[in-house]
Order: structure tokens, then sequence, then C-alpha cells
């Protein structure tokens, strides 16, 4: 009570009854609406519709079926096990609203993180004017307080600009593990592509390490996996390309532009 007593003291009186609440209340009431709106699940998704989610054949193929759900997985969708439902354009779970972040809620929670940030900067850079200004004895809670909201400013704006750039290049948080997995893949030589009609596009090589380490190179036994974490099968491939470079992997989901991938989130 004396920190608010002396903070409340420091302030103009437009700000009490004015910028202030303008300030405060849009982040709780959207926290409030993050917290609340649900993402789509594969339910809300009709079964065999691949215009809106296409599979790519790279992070995604048809007609694999949650484990859980026991339904076909659209493309770009996650199994949530905190929430027990596959969500469509999956993000991520925030335990800070515990909700699942996915289609039909990244327009309140991206502006739930952006009036976080303004309110918290505010509040720094207000108490820190207080501070510098102030004719009196401040509390020393106020100074606490000063780095905190300090600390959770910068926090939440590289939080902010983190979730922002993976929009930029037209993935989600869930994508950005594959695809971070597909280009280990490649730096290693070991992602190819099939030049077969007959087969799944992408492939993973493996070489099998024999005793022999002065064995020729040739001899050794090349065995191709589908970037399908759910195809087991081995695959021989005569007819492929080896990926070096990663303009080489085509991502479907990205727009071309940051403003045309955010629109198509929300």
């Amino acid at each position: 009570m004396r920190v608010e007593s002396t903070i409340k003291n420091e302030l103009f009186l437009l700000e009490r009854i004015l910028i202030v609440p303008i300030i405060i209340l849009p982040p709780v009431a959207l926290g409030i609406l993050a917290m609340v709106s649900r993402a789509e699940d594969s339910k809300d998704h009709k079964s065999g519709s691949t215009e809106e989610y296409p599979y790519d054949y790279l992070l995604y193929y048809p007609a694999i079926k949650c484990s859980t759900c026991r339904i076909v997985k659209p493309a770009r969708s996650k199994h949530c096990s905190i929430c027990n439902r596959c969500v469509l354009v999956a993000d991520h779970h925030c335990i800070w609203i515990n909700n699942c972040i996915g289609k039909g809620n990244y327009l309140q929670f991206y502006l739930f993180l952006i009036s976080n940030i303004f309110s918290m900067c505010y509040a720094f850079l207000r108490l820190w004017y207080i501070s510098l200004n102030s004719t009196s004895t401040l509390p020393r809670a106020v100074l606490t307080l000063t780095i905190l909201c300090g600390c959770f400013t910068i926090i939440c704006a590289i939080f902010t600009y983190l979730q922002l750039a993976i929009v930029k290049e037209g993935m989600t948080t869930n994508e950005q593990d594959k695809w971070y997995t597909i280009q280990e893949y490649m730096r290693e030589g070991k992602l190819v592509r099939s030049l077969d009609d007959d087969c799944p596009s992408w492939f993973f090589k493996c070489t099998e390490q024999k005793d022999d380490a002065a064995e020729p190179l040739q001899d050794q036994h090349v065995t191709f996996y589908s970037t399908n974490a759910y195809d087991h099968k081995h695959y021989n491939l005569t007819h492929y390309i080896t990926i070096k470079d990663a303009s080489e992997i085509p991502n479907i989901y990205d727009k071309g532009t940051f403003l045309a991938n955010l629109t198509d989130l929300i």
C-alpha cells in the first residue's frame, strides 16, 4: 500500500483518471480474450479438403491419423496433450493463458503480447522518471518495481519479436523445430529429393557403417527413409538429387511477405 500511495501521489491527475486505465485495461481484456478464445481443431476441418491446408509431402503427409483423436490430421495440425485435441495451424500451448495458440486465436494472442509490451514499457519509463525527479525519499520497493518492469518489457519484447520473426518465415513454433531437423540433415548431406514419380518426394539418406573402415564408399549399403515420421519403410532410390542449399527446399506455407503470412494466420 505504501508503494501504491507513493506512486499515486507522483502521478498527474490526467494520468490517474485517463492514461493509466487506458494502459492497464487492454492487457487484462486481451489476456482474458486470448484465454477463452478456442483455437480451431481438426474436427472443424472438412476431411479431405486440402485447399486451405495442402500437404507439402515434406513436413506433412496425407492419410495420417492422430493416434489419440483417431481422425485424419490436416496439414499444419498438432495434437496437444494438455488440451487433448488436435489444433489447426498449431503454434504452441501457452502456459500463461493456459490455451493452445492456433488457427482462430493468433490475433488475440499477438495483441495480448503487444499490449503487455506497451503497458510495461510505460510503467518502467514513468517509474524511472519518478525515481530520478522525486523530491522525497522513495521506498526501495519502487526501485525494485522499476527494475522488474524494465526486465519484463525486454523479455516480452524479445519473445514477441521471435514469434513474429517465425511468422515472417511462413512457419509456426511447432514447424520451426521440424524445419531445423530438415535443414540439419541437409547440412550433413543426408537430405535427398526423389526424381521417381511413384515415390514420396523427400528422404533421409542413411549409410550403414561397417566394421571395415577401409571399405570403399561405393560398396557401403545406403538406405532411404521418408521424411514422413509415420512411414517406417525402407526405400531404395535410383534417381535422386542430394539437397545442398536451403533454397532448394520449398516452403509452400510461406506467402512471401510478413503481412501475407500474418493475414493467413489470423
